[in-house]
């Protein structure tokens, strides 16, 4: 994949843009996330539809489509975080112009259905997003989250696996690339679909039975975007509705699909939805040394190579 430009770091004071492109916005949740953000001195700025509903979506393709083009057009909005995923991001994306995004380069911070809006954004606008928490959901309910710190533009901490979390050992390196795996799937055939040449997959998912997660990573095996891919890292995973399905059976069936892959696979990586997820800078060289059990981050986001080292 090609190099992603990296936006500007998060200054103290800054002017946050809160868009929603996806699901409904419960208004408690967003007062709780936006208080959050006050209270750390940052002055937020709501999209016009976060009060807006239709059906399962955030108000209509162009009212969703057209808050978040106005927070990209106000010149006091320095990052564009998103109350909430469930789904309808990859509706606007023909709404959608790049050279709009790529005129100013600002940090974009969210998770599970933005997975189909930072994909947009790489192939599209060569641009570098941020997997991680939302503004209505964790934020709501958890100040200790890590945002901040990489946001600000400091390394994110290594993360060290149980030997238990190691599918297939080895070592790979490359930028970060991935999201939500039901997003990614469904990405395969269009213009946004993923690039993982060369680099570091990350996916998780929530109320997905064994055999649908079978069913898409298959469907990334067949079309070739697991070609060439150095290390895979899976963050949470919370089979069916109901989380009917065993951990150990998650493990076995882990162990049974990637037996043979070519490259290093990791479970139990702690982001994706999860009430403290951590946040991942897609783009960013990391190192997946599974021999040693540890994921690194590159020391700094101009470095080109990954930090394995010899």
């Amino acid at each position: 994949m090609e190099r992603l430009t990296v936006p500007p770091p998060l200054k103290p004071g800054a002017t946050i843009g809160v868009a929603g492109i996806s699901g409904p916005i419960e208004p408690s949740r967003l007062a709780r996330g936006v208080a959050s953000l006050e209270r750390r001195g940052y002055r937020v700025a709501l999209a016009p539809n976060l009060e807006s509903r239709r059906g399962f979506l955030a108000g209509s393709d162009d009212e969703r489509a057209t808050g978040y083009r106005e927070l990209l057009r106000r010149s006091d909005v320095d990052a564009v975080f998103f109350a909430r995923g469930g789904y309808g991001a990859s509706r606007i994306l023909g709404r959608l112009d790049p050279e709009e995004i790529r005129e100013r380069p600002r940090i974009h911070l969210g998770g599970s259905d933005l997975t189909a809006l930072f994909a947009y954004l790489a192939r599209r606008c060569g641009l570098g997003a941020f997997y991680g928490p939302m503004v209505a959901v964790a934020m709501a309910d958890d100040d200790a989250l890590d945002w901040e710190s990489v946001l600000r533009g400091l390394t994110p901490a290594p993360h060290r696996f149980r030997e238990e979390e190691i599918v297939v050992s080895g070592r790979g390196e490359g930028p970060l690339v991935g999201g939500c795996l039901s997003i990614i799937a469904t990405l395969c055939g269009t213009p946004e679909a993923l690039d993982a040449r060369d680099a570091v997959l990350f996916w998780e998912d929530v109320g997905e039975d064994t055999y649908r997660l079978d069913r898409m990573l298959t469907q990334l095996e067949r079309s070739g975007t697991l070609d060439r891919l150095q290390a895979m890292v899976i963050g949470s995973i919370s089979p069916g509705a109901r989380g009917a399905e065993s951990p150990e059976t998650v493990a076995a069936w882990l162990r049974d699909f990637f037996a043979g892959a070519p490259f290093p696979v990791v479970c139990g990586f702690p982001a994706g939805h999860l009430a403290r997820t951590r946040t991942l800078p897609l783009g960013r060289a990391v190192c997946v040394d599974a021999e040693a059990g540890v994921l690194e981050f590159a020391a700094s986001t101009d470095e080109a190579g990954a930090p394995c080292r010899p």
